[in-house]
Order: C-alpha cells, then structure tokens, then sequence
C-alpha cells in the first residue's frame, strides 16, 4: 500500500512538472510564432494601395482651335478633327505591392518604355533607399477619329485607335500630409496638325494649307507633380487629416507639369510638305509641355485591426490635362513649313481606392 502512494505521488509530481514546464513555454512559443509571423510580413512591403477606375469617360481634341472658338478669334486654325472616344476601365498601384525580397511585382512594372523614372527607381533598389513609393497607372484610350475638313491625300477619312496610356510615379510623403513626385507618361493618340510659314512681314503666318492630322502621334513626357490624399493621411495617422477615423470626407488632388517629345511621323511630314508647295517640315521633333490636373471628391473608411490599418475610398474624379507643342528650332524660316499639335485630355468617372498599412 505505502508502495502504491509512494507510485501514485511520483506520477503527479510528474505531471505537475510537465503542466508547469508547458505552461512557463507558451510566452516563448508566442513569442517565435509571432517573430514568424513578422518574417512573413517583411517580405511584403508595409503600405500599398490598389485603386479602379471602372467608367473613365474620355474626349480629346485640338486645344488652340477650341480655344480660338471659345474666345472669337476668327483664323483658319478650327477644330476639323473630331475624336470619339469610348468610356473605358483604368487601374492605378501605390505603395509597395510587390514581395520586397523577391522583387516581384504585382501586375505593374516601373520598366515599361524604358523611362528614367523606373531607371531610378531600381537604382535606389540596389542602395536600398526607400524614402520614395511608386505608383503605376494604365489606361485605355479608345475610339474613332474622323477628319472633317478637305480630303487629305495619302490618308484615311476615319481612324480607328486602341492605345495606351501610363503614368509612372515616384512619390515623397511630407509630414504635413503633402506629396511631391517626379513621373513619366506615355501615350499614343491621333491629333491634328497646324501649320505656319515665314512671312517677311509677320515672321510667321498661317500656311496655305493650315490643318492635317496623324493619326498615331506618341507623347512621352517627364513631369513634377504634387498634391493630397486624405485617405492617405488618415491611414499613416499624420498629417493635416491623420486624425480621420472611421467615416469621413474623402479628398484627392494632384496637379502635375511636365516637358517630354513628340514626333511627326515620315508619311504626314510628306504629306505636310507636298500640300504646302513642296516646302521642307521644319523640323519632325516637337517639345512638348504638360499640364495636368486631378480631383477626387468622394466618401471615406479607415479602420485599425490590430497591425493593420485598412482604408477604403469611394468618390467621383475629374482630371485632364493640355499638351502644347512647339519645336525645337525656333520660328520657322523661309522655304520651310512648320507643323505641331495641341491637344486636350479629359476624362472623368467614379474612383473606388482601397488601402493598406501594416
């Protein structure tokens, strides 16, 4: 019997040693799960943001002849280039929503059209500095060009595009909730030409055949840009609107200016030269200069869950921008015919952002 007890009393001292060594092991267990956990994380970036433009309605025409119309000013340079373009659906990345680690990204890539901007972007990789987020946007421009004016020999009454467009952003974040950048932005669009000759009288002067069109005129250019985000403010808890919680008014702006090129392609320069007395284009190469504006008016819901902070925004966008050309060499001189667009690109549809910071 006292040999049973002694038996007995072994097997709890046993057992309590093993609830106790079990029960003083779970903080270290927690503590290398969540150490796990935090691994895992670090292979993420800590913010990003996946925003839809799922109706973005597009016009796009000349900007000198419309605003020669809207002020009364009687020339030759009218709009007779009208493009019909088609509402479309476009995609924006912000942030880092890619695996750090692994530098893979996730259906955007900084490297398209070989841009500087995407250049830098992977040199500050290789030092490892991250004071800078990216952004990437892609958009459709679709839709019918129709010429209006005298049939243009050597090209179509009618052209039909699918193109498109991307801007592509490295962003700084101040602590006042402001953000600058630098971008590059690439599109194609079909756009009309004006032209002008050397008169020794005026220097320059319309020419005898004023207007044609080229139908694929690509714009690449480099820009400054700068604005806010409230939803943005609000889910890093700092800035001028950090202290947004929960509901509240949601406000997105951005004004961008920029200077790139543009190229008036072989066939409409000839086309150009041939209508106008045989004259030689002045030049091909055209600089061109940006202006662009966005707004974002709208509803927002930032909430913490534990690490993460989630937000949502729902509002209405209204953006566009004037891209004017002029070229390189200065006025034209006599025996030469000059040629350059400008162009309008508006656009306007509902916006749906979603966010998150961890």
């Amino acid at each position: 019997m006292t040999r049973f007890f002694k038996n007995r009393g072994r097997r709890y001292v046993l057992l309590l040693l093993l609830v106790s060594t079990s029960f003083f092991s779970l903080p270290a267990e927690n503590t290398i799960q969540q150490e796990a956990a935090n691994k895992i994380l670090d292979y993420f970036s800590s913010y990003g943001s996946f925003t839809l433009f799922p109706a973005n309605n597009w016009a796009s025409g000349d900007w000198d002849a419309q605003s020669d119309a809207f002020f009364g000013y009687d020339t030759p340079r009218v709009n007779k280039f009208r493009v019909n373009m088609e509402q479309t659906m476009s995609t924006m990345y912000e942030g880092g929503l890619f695996f750090k680690k692994l530098n893979l990204g996730v259906g955007a890539t900084l490297k398209t059209d070989n841009n500087l901007i995407g250049q830098i972007n992977q040199f500050m990789g290789f030092l490892n500095i991250d004071v800078f987020e990216a952004r990437v946007e892609y958009s459709r421009l679709k839709g019918t060009a129709e010429w209006l004016g005298e049939p243009i020999s050597g090209l179509p009454d009618s052209v039909i595009f699918d193109n498109q467009l991307l801007n592509i952003d490295l962003l700084y974040a101040s602590p006042q909730g402001l953000y600058y950048g630098i971008g590059y932005s690439s599109y194609t669009l079909p756009v009309q030409l004006n032209c002008l000759v050397y008169d020794p009288y005026w220097t320059v002067w319309w020419a005898p055949v004023v207007s044609f069109y080229q139908p694929d005129m690509k714009f690449s250019i480099y820009s400054f840009l700068f604005g806010f985000d409230t939803l943005k403010d609000a889910l890093f808890q700092k800035g001028l609107f950090g202290s947004f919680q929960g509901f509240s008014f949601w406000a997105w702006t951005q004004d961008r200016f920029g200077v790139g090129t543009s190229e008036i392609s072989n066939q409409v320069a000839h086309i150009i030269e041939t209508a106008n007395g045989n004259r030689t284009l002045w030049s091909t190469t055209q600089i061109a200069m940006m202006v662009d504006y966005n707004l974002t008016l709208g509803i927002q819901y930032v909430k913490q869950l534990a690490r993460f902070h989630i937000g949502l925004g729902i509002g209405y966008n209204i953006g566009g921008q004037t891209v004017t050309c002029i070229t390189p060499k200065g006025p034209v001189q006599e025996g030469y015919v000059d040629a350059s667009p400008s162009v309008y690109l508006f656009h306007y549809g509902p916006m749906i952002t979603g966010s998150i910071r961890f």
